[in-house]
């Protein structure tokens, strides 16, 4: 059920709900002697339920907090939440934990405890991250930022050398790691193609395809052309 690299995935802080103590960092749940396993989207699913506890998520929120992709069958969804179920050995017809509200979406229950820091930001909120291109600058979002020639990408790049949905750039808190998207011209960082995912730091010069399509990543924190009247997309 992981699709995404493991290895990328910057876990929340662990927390309590109901009698159960979530542990993100290593994918379990323990409520006294009894330790569970969940997948990496189950517990992915849990985290963004727990951010938002007592509130209903969307099945479009939810699925875009897990996935970070537009499309997924619902029944993927379906499946991760009966999961979720019965690692709480919850009742779908007298649920404690995980409800269903119909035509909306789904809630978690009982109030959460985090433990040792908060949770991390929620997937859409802005980040302290900027991608600079010649003519303006873009604030990145949580969660995953598509970068392509597509008029709805995060960050639009009008160059016949930028596949549509060339890149994405997925950030989470203090981390940002870019992938190409099976582009036909590749994506490179300081000028290494991208093989595998890659994490960016303050300054990396961002290179889609042959041409001289270049960005620049920064932090927010640090930058200043935003400041001087520099452009930025909401979220």
């Amino acid at each position: 059920m992981a699709d995404r690299n493991d290895e990328l995935r910057i876990p929340s802080p662990p927390f309590r709900v109901g009698d159960w103590l979530v542990e993100p960092a290593q994918d379990t749940i323990r409520c006294g002697e009894s330790v569970r396993h969940l997948e990496p989207k189950v517990m992915d699913a849990l985290v963004a339920l727990a951010r938002r506890a007592g509130e209903v998520l969307s099945k479009a929120e939810l699925t875009d907090a897990v996935w970070q992709v537009p499309f997924i069958s619902e029944n993927r969804l379906v499946g991760v939440i009966a999961e979720l179920r019965r690692a709480f050995d919850d009742d779908v017809h007298a649920p404690r934990y995980v409800e269903t509200v119909p035509t909306r979406g789904y809630r978690l229950a009982p109030p959460v405890e985090w433990m040792g820091g908060e949770p991390a930001p929620e997937p859409g909120q802005e980040s302290d991250f900027l991608i600079e291109t010649a003519d303006r600058t873009y604030r990145l979002r949580e969660g995953a930022n598509i970068i392509g020639r597509e008029a709805e990408v995060d960050v639009c790049i009008a160059s016949e050398w930028v596949s549509r949905r060339h890149a994405s750039l997925e950030v989470d808190g203090d981390h940002a790691v870019l992938e190409d998207l099976g582009s036909k011209n590749g994506t490179f960082v300081n000028g290494a193609r991208l093989s595998g995912p890659v994490r960016l730091h303050d300054g990396d010069e961002i290179r889609l395809g042959r041409g001289v399509v270049v960005l620049r990543f920064s932090s927010a924190l640090v930058a200043t052309r935003t400041e001087s009247g520099g452009a930025s997309k909401a979220p």
